[in-house]
């Protein structure tokens, strides 16, 4: 079985091995992007990546692609939705990938909240907007990062990212300042694995009853922070919200979700999980980790066996029967 870790430059490699070989299948890719490619005889006939299909799919998995890929040589039956020739659907690519690259640059930080820039309504400035410009600009309100915004229009991500940036080379967006955006993105990666765990290690029923109840204690406590059943957890605290604020709402949100999850894993299992979500952050984020006192959550692997007594001596029978404990 052909199978391995894959880069950009990697998976234009595979292509190109699959195409000659004329092998039928499925080449299947896991990781920061996920998605599926099928070939019959070496041709590809279709890109699927969340609720992107065909020939955008394929150019938003190439530029994002980083992970592990592997090949299953099986029957395929689906239908035909790659219309360029590979050539040019690899040229397409190579385009939006520079595109992306630079936006990066312009927008470090994938989870700041975006926001509107006052325009001088007296000012005869003119503004270059395309259709997604308006359908982009339409959903900036300070809460929603590019990638949310890409989500909730069902749009490539880097597409969306790099028409922001068109839009904030004209002055017309902001983003929020660095300290918040790196806090809200450790708030996502962690928030990410522990809805993972309550998704995949609760009982539906049970489940079900977790996402109602944490739902109802944010509304109650006024976080604009909700968990969907299928699409995680979502937050929408305004940028310009204090930023102790923004602490206080993700740490107890935070705890929160913890101890849902606690539910369906022992303690030294869950805190396992998030050692290695620590792993991953970065210099930054783990300093922000350090900060704010999200180190209760998120554990060095060195101090993964030491930490919150206070929270985790919590008597069993005063959580409610959810797992969460009543404010």
């Amino acid at each position: 079985m052909l199978e391995g870790k894959i880069e950009r430059q990697g998976f234009l490699d595979i292509i190109q091995l699959l195409t000659m070989s004329r092998k039928t299948g499925r080449l299947e890719i896991t990781g920061a992007a996920e998605g599926s490619l099928f070939f019959s005889k070496g041709e590809l006939l279709d890109c699927q990546m969340d609720k992107l299909a065909g020939d955008e799919a394929f150019i938003e998995l190439f530029i994002l692609v980083s992970g592990n890929f592997k090949f299953h040589e099986e029957k395929v039956s689906v239908e035909q939705r790659i219309t360029k020739s590979l050539t040019d659907l690899l040229m397409a690519a190579s385009k939006q990938a520079t595109q992306w690259d630079a936006a990066c640059q312009e927008l470090p930080f994938e989870d700041a909240a975006l926001v509107l820039a006052p325009v001088d309504p007296n000012s005869e400035k003119q503004f270059n907007f395309n259709a997604l410009g308006w359908a982009v600009a339409s959903h900036i309100n300070g809460r929603c990062s590019f990638a949310e915004i890409a989500r909730l229009l069902e749009q490539p991500k880097t597409k969306v990212a790099i028409t922001i940036v068109a839009l904030k080379s004209q002055g017309l967006i902001t983003t929020e300042d660095e300290g918040s955006a790196i806090l809200r993105t450790v708030f996502r990666k962690t928030t990410d694995v522990l809805y993972h765990l309550i998704d995949t290690r609760l009982k539906s029923r049970v489940k079900d009853r977790v996402l109602t109840e944490f739902n109802r204690w944010t509304f109650s406590k006024g976080f604009d922070i909700r968990m969907l059943d299928g699409a995680g957890v979502i937050n929408n605290l305004h940028y310009d919200m204090p930023l102790d604020d923004k602490i206080i709402a993700y740490r107890q949100a935070l705890e929160q979700l913890y101890e849902a999850a606690q539910t369906g894993l022992n303690r030294n299992e869950l805190q396992d999980h998030m050692a290695e979500l620590y792993e991953q952050l970065n210099k930054n984020e783990r300093k922000c980790v350090s900060d704010y006192g999200l180190n209760k959550f998120i554990p060095t692997r060195g101090k993964g066996r030491r930490e919150e007594a206070d929270f985790w001596q919590t008597p069993p029978d005063s959580m409610g029967p959810d797992g969460i404990i009543p404010r």
